[in-house]
């Protein structure tokens, strides 16, 4: 049997005025999994200034494969407008 099935949840009836329920934040102690605040937004940053590089490095390498292409494309041109000049 599952946790939900052994434990039913409580009905709304059962404790259903406003005045019942707290009304201000109450901090869970000795849950399974503690972590610090600034350590989880340093490892946020850290994970987008890192996707944030790899990004950048392959629009760098993407970039460069066409300025290659558009060189290689440009001495084509220059070389076929020589040959019609020669005629």
């Amino acid at each position: 049997m599952s946790a939900l099935e052994q434990n039913p949840a409580p009905s709304a009836s059962a404790s259903a005025t406003p005045d019942s329920r707290a009304t201000s934040f109450q901090a869970v102690e000795g849950g399974p999994e503690q972590h610090s605040g600034a350590n989880l937004l340093v490892a946020a940053y850290s994970v987008l200034w890192v996707i944030l590089m790899v990004w950048l490095f392959s629009m760098w390498r993407k970039q460069a494969s066409l300025h290659a292409k558009i060189d290689d494309l440009e001495k084509t041109l220059d070389r076929a407008a020589a040959k019609l000049e020669k005629k």
